[in-house]
């Protein structure tokens, strides 16, 4: 099975693109290198790589991406100042107008059954006013898991944990890049460069597919230094939890999602990130 076929096969767009796609990245300059170096000693060698995607390696990788992803976490959310929907949820939080949010504080409080603190309350027991918000956010996670019914919410939530696992991912995708750099550089070296006028006339005489592939490795190192940081990953947080807060809306409509059973519930997507 090739890793184009590999990756088709996996059908959860959030597995897919949450997951996969940042451990294909990390994977993907070392996997060039094997393929560059050992295309005339060994053309099968691309092949058996392909294959160990195809049985697991890719998979296993998107486990750690998603496992580091996960442990960024807390971290995160403490530097921010707790999580992003309960910040939105606070009446001390700005970015949505008190009027709504009253809207949004009383929809919330007669699902949950449980009166929502006013300011001055919430002023006087931030921590017990966080937990509830707390459980209201678990409450609108579980009424909007039916991606169909809530498809912006789900791309913000794909987003969410691409830009998460690509951190977590980081410092792995980075080295992978270097050491598959200098794997390239080094590869038909007889003797190591000792100035910057010897490493470029090793570059410039390389073989093409050798240059192309450091050049590849180059972008891609760029990339993860500058493409991948903690204020993209809190954009994607907030637009997240922002969308998820305005499901109430929509819910607003509805009957009471917590009992739902028999057909509609086996269309509930059973993967999400929690950056509410």
């Amino acid at each position: 099975m090739g890793l184009i076929e590999s990756i088709a096969k996996v059908a959860n767009p959030y597995d897919r693109q949450a997951r996969l796609y940042p451990a294909l990245l990390t994977l993907f300059p070392l996997a060039m290198a094997v393929t560059i170096v050992f295309a005339h000693q060994a053309p099968a060698l691309g092949n058996l790589a392909a294959a160990a995607a195809g049985c697991g390696a890719l998979y296993w990788m998107a486990g750690v991406a998603r496992d580091r992803g996960k442990r960024l976490e807390p971290e995160l959310f403490e530097v921010w100042g707790g999580k992003p929907s309960i910040q939105l949820l606070r009446h001390r939080n700005e970015t949505i107008d008190p009027i709504t949010k009253a809207r949004l504080h009383t929809f919330l409080a007669d699902k949950l059954g449980v009166a929502f603190p006013n300011a001055a309350q919430e002023g006087q027991e931030p921590d017990k006013a966080d937990r509830l918000y707390e459980s209201a956010t678990r409450w609108l996670l579980e009424q909007t898991r039916e991606t169909s019914k809530h498809s912006l919410l789900f791309t913000e939530n794909i987003s969410y944990g691409f830009r998460r696992n690509m951190l977590g991912m980081r410092w792995i995708g980075l080295t992978s890049a270097v050491l598959a750099a200098t794997w390239l550089v080094l590869d038909k070296v007889v003797a190591l460069p000792t100035t910057w006028a010897d490493l470029w006339g090793l570059l410039v005489t390389m073989p093409t597919g050798h240059r192309l592939g450091v050049m590849v490795c180059a972008v891609a190192a760029a990339l993860w230094i500058l493409g991948v940081s903690r204020d993209r990953v809190r954009t994607a947080a907030f637009a997240y939890a922002e969308r998820l807060i305005a499901a109430c809306e929509a819910l607003s409509d509805r009957q009471p999602a917590a009992g739902v059973s028999g057909p509609e519930a086996t269309k509930k997507s059973r993967t999400r990130a929690d950056a509410g």
